[in-house]
């Protein structure tokens, strides 16, 4: 275990390591589309870095410039929210373009992955990343820390990147799993209550595309998917029996964050191979 003043003399070496390569790196004329490597990303002096340390820790707040590519479909972040304290700790991350709120996480202790759907256009983008609960690392370091990065960039699906939204306008909120591909598919199942948002669009009625197939969680009899709208308002329903597409219209706001639920009354089986509840599962959604 490193002693207090090891450690912090460790922090300012790092730091120090850093201002040397900055001042001596040859000038870029536009920030880097990826951050994959640190401290070497972090020489770019047009990343405009705030609140991001040499080995990746963040601050509760970090804000820096990345270059989006004209086919960038995602923006894909990468990263670990230490374990320092409570065994459930949980803080809610905000992602932050170009000085709108992109999208909201909450986010447990331990890795984690976020893969947002961005809108088409080549340029200079602000990023920024805030964590509602900051944490003090241990071991004499005693920094105040969101998360670790490991990677953030901009991704298309060239590149094999890709998750179960299709193009802006959409947002998964609270009550999806974790991004899974089996036999070449992608998708995330569903206990119940998965959330969508739908921010600021335009006034009047939207059409949101879903493929979607029951899982061992229902039984092989089918079930009711019912759209709630943010007060619980069954906005429609459809059976299930098997995987099929379906269309939603659902009623939008412009000026403000428009939630919905899928949700199912009943399922909830639970199988032996599998500690989860497993609904149904979710490979595709868009806005039309």
């Amino acid at each position: 275990m490193k002693s207090a003043e090891s450690y912090s003399a460790y922090v300012l070496a790092l730091a120090l390591s850093a201002l040397v390569i900055l001042s001596s790196c040859g000038f870029s004329s536009s920030p880097p589309s990826q951050l994959n490597d640190l401290p070497k990303d972090l020489t770019n002096v047009q990343l405009e870095a705030n609140g991001i340390y040499p080995d990746g820790w963040t601050a509760a707040a970090a804000t820096f410039s990345l270059q989006q590519p004209a086919d960038a479909e995602f923006l894909l972040i990468r990263g670990t929210i230490p374990e320092v304290g409570k065994a459930d700790f949980q803080t809610v991350a905000s992602i932050i373009v170009d000085g709108r709120e992109t999208a909201r996480r909450q986010l447990p202790a331990g890795n984690f992955e976020l893969l947002l759907p961005v809108s088409r256009g080549e340029g200079k983008r602000r990023i920024g990343l805030a964590f509602s609960q900051a944490q003090v690392l241990p071991e004499g370091d005693n920094r105040s820390v969101g998360a670790r990065l490991t990677f953030i960039g901009f991704e298309s699906e060239k590149s094999g990147v890709h998750d179960i939204v299709r193009g802006p306008g959409l947002q998964l909120g609270d009550g999806w799993g974790g991004l899974e591909t089996f036999n070449k598919e992608t998708f995330r199942w569903v206990d119940n209550d998965a959330k969508l948002i739908i921010d600021k669009p335009r006034q009047g009625l939207v059409e949101l595309s879903i493929l979607l197939e029951p899982g061992p969680g229902v039984g092989d009899k089918g079930f009711v998917l019912k759209t709630l709208d943010a007060t619980g308002t069954v906005l429609g329903a459809e059976f299930f029996q098997g995987r099929r597409p379906v269309k939603i219209l659902l009623p939008v706001e412009t000026g403000k964050r428009n939630e919905f639920r899928l949700h199912l009354d009943g399922g909830g089986k639970r199988t032996s191979t599998d500690p989860r509840i497993l609904n149904f599962r979710v490979f595709t959604l868009e806005l039309s």
